[in-house]
């Protein structure tokens, strides 16, 4: 499993399902990394995404 996470100013914060407090999780790296493509088109932020494997 994996997470979409940003790090800012030493907090590191995961990507959540809309209107929840739960983390979007997806079964491959791909899945997410392609979401992070999506965000960085249709966003004009700066922030950086990354996608993390769960070790929970």
């Amino acid at each position: 499993m994996f997470k979409i996470a940003r790090e800012a100013n030493g907090t590191k914060t995961y990507l959540k399902h809309s209107n929840t407090s739960s983390d979007m999780l997806f079964l491959n790296e791909a899945d997410a990394a392609d979401l992070i493509e999506k965000l960085k088109t249709h966003t004009k932020s700066n922030v950086v995404w990354s996608v993390q494997a769960c070790i929970d």
